[in-house]
């Protein structure tokens, strides 16, 4: 789709363009119109003045007064020339010579003249003693037509002076506008990398109702997603006292070992992932959800909760955190990934974890624990849902597998190696 920049200097441009050539036309046939009335009006006195000196004498031959006659009649081929018709008779100027005027029907009152000129030729006829008076008077308009051919061109130069003026400041006017979009654009960008919650509604009225809908579609969305979060800690809080009565039953009243194992086994399954989501819940926090992930407040907030919840091992959790590090990005996806790592090597470290975080070209986050480790030919696993590779320690499986969603959601890598201090290393790289 074309730029509305690019269609607006379009559409004005042929719109101005049109309107200009229209002012020619009107301006150059306006001129034309009147001076050739003029000139017809000055022929018509010029007829009557004839018809006024016409005179018959006692012979019955027709003349005029020589007296009233014009001596720019006189001069041959002077321009301006007249052809009587009275009785069968012609009364010719002058000035005609041996040229006759083309007085066919019907009239063409622009006609060639001699030594080339260009006639305008008026016409009318009269009562004159009951007879009829048939008058032409012609003049040569040359001069007329040149100078208005060069008040055209002059026109038509001005015309164009004025179009490329006014398409110039409508091409500034036009940028000038918008520039007052500049501040929603950068609005806009501020919005993605989290500094903004919202938009300002103080924009150009015809951008405001845009404004105005991506505001309330930000809210609702805000709005979807704390709720769908807190839908599921409820759930898991609801849940956790019926299954806790039907743990006692099933250990109270079946007598079928076997199936006694059986449903004890699917009740610790579902305990855990209520547990899951609870620390889920405890790992977001209470905060609203935000576009920046401020790494320096929110970790040493994490490791202490991670300490209380395995206080009986006595971890000592060790972290590094480059000056002024934050990442753009979902506050509760980086808590949920940043805590299910830790909470990961808490399970399984004896008693350091060390955890690295830089912000240079993205976020990196290292995360390694002196714990047994994991066999080199099972790391490729460690991702997939449900897999567990030691079943003496508690947990869902869930974890890691979490962690590579959040992970390809942000387009980042996750790689798994031997740490130096005997357990797993864990790099995170998000773009």
């Amino acid at each position: 789709m074309k730029s509305l920049q690019v269609r607006l200097h379009v559409g004005l441009g042929a719109a101005l363009t049109l309107l200009m050539l229209s002012l020619w036309w009107l301006s150059s046939s306006g001129v034309n119109q009147i001076g050739e009335q003029m000139m017809l009006s000055r022929m018509e006195h010029d007829g009557e003045a004839l018809l006024a000196s016409l005179q018959k004498d006692e012979s019955g031959e027709w003349s005029l007064k020589a007296a009233h006659v014009g001596h720019i009649y006189q001069r041959v081929f002077s321009g301006h020339y007249y052809l009587i018709e009275v009785e069968g008779q012609q009364l010719r100027s002058r000035s005609l010579w041996d040229y006759s005027l083309n007085i066919s029907t019907p009239l063409q009152h622009h006609q060639p003249g001699p030594d080339n000129q260009d006639l305008l030729l008026w016409y009318a006829e009269f009562q004159l003693n009951e007879q009829s008076v048939k008058i032409w008077v012609a003049e040569d308009i040359t001069a007329l037509q040149n100078s208005l051919n060069y008040f055209s061109q002059l026109f038509a130069f001005a015309c164009l002076l004025m179009l490329g003026g006014v398409l110039l400041l409508q091409r500034w006017v036009v940028k000038r506008s918008f520039l007052s979009l500049q501040p929603v654009i950068n609005e806009l960008e501020a919005l993605s990398e989290g500094d903004l919650s919202s938009l300002s509604t103080e924009v150009p009225q015809e951008v405001k109702p845009l404004v105005e809908e991506v505001n309330r579609l930000l809210h609702l969305l805000a709005q979807r997603l704390q709720r769908s979060r807190n839908a599921v800690g409820n759930l898991a809080h609801s849940l956790k006292h019926p299954l806790n009565l039907l743990v006692q039953l099933a250990e109270q009243q079946t007598a079928d070992s076997h199936l006694k194992q059986e449903l004890s086994q699917h009740t610790q399954q579902i305990q855990q992932l209520m547990e899951r989501e609870l620390k889920r819940a405890r790992l977001a926090g209470a905060g609203l959800p935000g576009q920046h992930f401020e790494v320096a407040d929110e970790l040493p907030t994490l490791v202490e909760l991670l300490k209380r919840i395995y206080q009986q091992k006595a971890l000592e959790i060790h972290y590094e955190i480059d000056c002024g590090c934050e990442y753009t990005a979902d506050r509760n996806d980086m808590l949920e990934l940043l805590g299910n790592l830790l909470d990961n090597a808490c399970k399984w470290a004896q008693q350091q974890i060390v955890c690295k975080i830089s912000c240079q070209q993205g976020m990196v986050m290292t995360i390694e624990d002196d714990g047994e480790g994991c066999d080199s030919a099972l790391l490729f696993q460690l991702t997939e849902r449900g897999v567990r590779i030691d079943e003496s320690v508690q947990g869902s499986g869930l974890g890691l597998a979490i962690v590579n969603d959040i992970v390809e959601l942000y387009q980042g890598e996750i790689n798994f190696q031997q740490s130096t201090l005997g357990g797993l290393k864990v790099m995170v790289r998000l773009p």
